[in-house]
């Protein structure tokens, strides 16, 4: 029989465990990649469901393999966090912002880093609401401004 002691130590793991998995970050259903809150997209299947998305390029990758299944795709405006229709923003399109990328480099078992040949979310593709955000955007970051309405991979 364990003492109580045993079981306040047992109850605060437990507590503990279950806190550190509430505050795990929200992944992307395509890539299983961490998402990060300014770059967040929706891939809005036809049934309802919606798939959550580390940036526009890998909701535009489902789209482009699953198109029958995709009803829509929304994005975050990175300059002010507001939710968009992909079709209504501008897109930044390879500038030297890698959100998606914020992870240790792929390694082989001595440790030697491996070189990435091929990545769905590079080169990078950044919402804005505004023209002129995203303008900005590019004057510090560099990459190409993409319409509204010109969305593909």
């Amino acid at each position: 029989m364990r003492s109580v002691a045993d079981r306040k130590w047992l109850l605060a793991f437990a507590l503990a465990g279950l806190l550190a998995c509430r505050n795990s970050p929200a992944v992307c259903a395509i890539c299983d990649r961490p998402i990060h809150p300014e770059m967040i997209s929706t891939v809005v299947l036809a049934d309802g469901r919606r798939l959550p998305a580390c940036c526009p390029r890998c909701a535009l990758h489902h789209r482009d393999l699953h198109a029958t299944e995709v009803r829509r795709i929304e994005v975050t405006d990175h300059a002010g966090g507001v939710r968009l229709p992909l079709e209504d923003a501008f897109l930044v399109d390879g500038s030297d912002q890698t959100p998606c990328l914020g992870h240790a480099p792929n390694v082989d078992p001595s440790g030697v880093a491996l070189h990435t040949c091929y990545d769905r979310c590079v080169p990078s593709l950044i919402a804005f609401k505004d023209e002129a955000a995203a303008r900005a955007f590019i004057g510090d970051h560099g990459g190409t401004l993409r319409p509204p309405s010109a969305a593909g991979p």
